[in-house]
C-alpha cells in the first residue's frame, strides 16, 4: 500500500478539501499519514477512518515533550481519535523561525510519504513543502490558490479534486 501524506493547518480543518481526500485515500486502499493532531490532520483522518471497507491505516507522526517517567509523551491533543497507528517521535513542534536544517517530525512526515497533498497551513506546512521540494517528493497543493501565496512557487496548486486524485495516481505509477 502506498502512503499518502496529507499536510496542512493544525488549526483550521479545511473540511471541504480534507474530508473528500481522506475518504478517497481510504477507498483507494492506501495508508494516510498526517501529523496526528487537529485541523486538517483530524479532518482527513476522520473521513479516512469513517470509510466503510477501508484496508489502509491512518498513521499519525506525533510531536512530544519530555516526560520524567516515559522519556517522551505526546503533546496534549495528540493523537486525534481517528489515528490507527500513532508514532511518537522525540521531536517537539518545530517553532516558527527555526533554521530549515533543524530536524523535526516534519522530516518523518515527508520522508515516509510516497506522495504528498498539501492543504493550506502556516509555518509547519511551509516547512513540509520545503522539505518535500528538497527531497524530491511528488507533491501537490489542494485548496484555494490565494491560500498558497506564502508557499514556494514550485508548489503546483489546484482547487480541483479530480486533478489531485489524478496527480496521486500518476505519481504512484512512477514509484
Amino acid at each position: 500500500m502506498a502512503i499518502i501524506g496529507v499536510m496542512g493547518s493544525g488549526q483550521e480543518e479545511w473540511a471541504e478539501y480534507a474530508e473528500p481526500l481522506g475518504a478517497w485515500i481510504a477507498g483507494a486502499g492506501h495508508d494516510l499519514l498526517t501529523g496526528g493532531g487537529g485541523g486538517v490532520m483530524r479532518s482527513a483522518a476522520r473521513a479516512f477512518h469513517g470509510t466503510p471497507g477501508r484496508r489502509g491505516r491512518s498513521i499519525g507522526i506525533l510531536p512530544s515533550e519530555p516526560d520524567p517517567v516515559r522519556g517522551h509523551a505526546p503533546l496534549p491533543g495528540y493523537p486525534n481519535p481517528y489515528i490507527d497507528l500513532p508514532i511518537l517521535t522525540p521531536f517537539a513542534r518545530k517553532p516558527a523561525g527555526a533554521p530549515p536544517t533543524e530536524l523535526s517530525r516534519n522530516h518523518v512526515n515527508i520522508l515516509t510519504s510516497d506522495v504528498i497533498v498539501v492543504l493550506p497551513g502556516r509555518h509547519g506546512t511551509l516547512d513540509e513543502v520545503r522539505l518535500a521540494l528538497r527531497f524530491g517528493k511528488p507533491m501537490i497543493g489542494f485548496g484555494p490558490e490565494l491560500d498558497f501565496q506564502a508557499m514556494p512557487a514550485e508548489l503546483r496548486t489546484t482547487g480541483d479534486f479530480g486533478t489531485v486524485t489524478a496527480f496521486i495516481a500518476d505519481a504512484l505509477s512512477r514509484c
